[in-house]
């Protein structure tokens, strides 16, 4: 491979570099982080039930609970911190409760007849429009 080559591949390598760069960069500043937050996941129910706890600033900001016994999820906002609560369930379609526009505390419900003993995914969230999401990651539960 001759030297002019080499300086030629080199330089169109380099330029695609800063050119990704570039654009990741300026992607990541149109991204809104949600608000800090932590979870403290319960363990897994015999019946298929599960809780997940969201807490801000070290006190609970609401929770988010899986009844399996009833196919109910139940999304409670507890702290007026401006943050709405959701909770998500992967039935088809997905079961939302979601505390997003009410003053706390507040309580959204969501409830489907789904067929028995079937695995699900559950998760919860924290955030508002103008501060986006921060989620939990996503847990089994079971109808």
């Amino acid at each position: 491979m001759n030297t002019s080559f080499r300086k030629r591949a080199a330089t169109v390598l380099t330029t695609a570099a800063v050119l990704t760069g570039a654009a990741l960069t300026m992607g990541a500043g149109s991204a809104s982080a949600g608000p800090s937050a932590t979870f403290d996941v319960g363990s897994l129910q015999s019946d298929g039930s599960r809780t997940i706890v969201i807490k801000t600033g070290g006190t609970t900001a609401g929770t988010v609970k899986w009844t399996a016994n009833g196919d109910t999820l139940t999304a409670t906002d507890s702290k007026a911190d401006g943050y709405g609560i959701s909770g998500y369930v992967t039935a088809n379609p997905y079961l939302i409760a979601d505390t997003a526009g009410h003053a706390s505390p507040y309580t959204d419900t969501a409830h489907r007849d789904l067929t028995e003993n079937v695995s699900y995914t559950f998760w919860a969230c924290i955030g508002s429009n103008s501060a986006g999401l921060t989620c939990s990651d996503v847990y089994k539960v079971t109808s």
